[in-house]
């Protein structure tokens, strides 16, 4: 993306122009950019990106609300995200960065550790997230075409979760076993 200093001659500018840029703001910073109209095919792979940030969000919900910590910890999971971060990231897009991966790989390999598991840790890990505070819950899915699919359940999110983590260095690599948080 171009930086631009004094955009068509002023010093500001936001918006689309001549049907092919884009001007805007970030972060205090001009840019501009190629205009791009959406499309919104609700293919099987654009239906999978959308529940993979679906879950995300979720989690980054939980993280910024908790005042948990994990045992052992003597900090939240967000401060500690927060000291790991490298700089240039905000804390959310690195712990996102971190549980989807390139191409979806590590959240794929979250959810094959998660399927693995027996029926009583899966319901281990269920209990566990919805005892949080505040509670993480299932997450609406969608299919194809954009129809409701089978909710994820709030264990697999946490699961998915302490993976991401695992990844960060800020916790072991999940299993059986849900961590206990106070």
């Amino acid at each position: 993306m171009a930086k631009v200093s004094g955009p068509l001659f002023s010093m500001e500018a936001s918006g689309a122009y001549a049907g092919a840029m884009v001007f805007g703001k970030w972060k205090g910073r001009q840019y501009v950019r190629q205009l791009v109209t959406p499309a919104n095919p609700n293919s099987a792979d654009q239906e999978t990106a959308r529940n993979r940030l679906r879950v995300t969000g979720a989690i980054q919900k939980w993280v910024n609300a908790t005042l948990l910590k994990a045992s052992g910890e003597t900090l939240t999971d967000k401060a500690r995200i927060t000291a790991a971060t490298p700089g240039g990231y905000a804390w959310n897009g690195y712990l996102v960065d971190n549980i989807i991966g390139t191409g979806g790989l590590t959240y794929n390999a979250a959810v094959a550790a998660y399927t693995a598991l027996t029926a009583a840790e899966k319901t281990a890990w269920d209990s566990a997230a919805t005892s949080l505070s505040p509670a993480l819950a299932q997450v609406f899915q969608t299919v194809a075409g954009g129809g409701a699919g089978t909710p994820m359940a709030a264990g697999e999110v946490f699961f998915i979760y302490r993976y991401g983590l695992s990844l960060i260095g800020l916790a072991t690599t999940p299993s059986g076993t849900p961590p206990t948080y106070a």
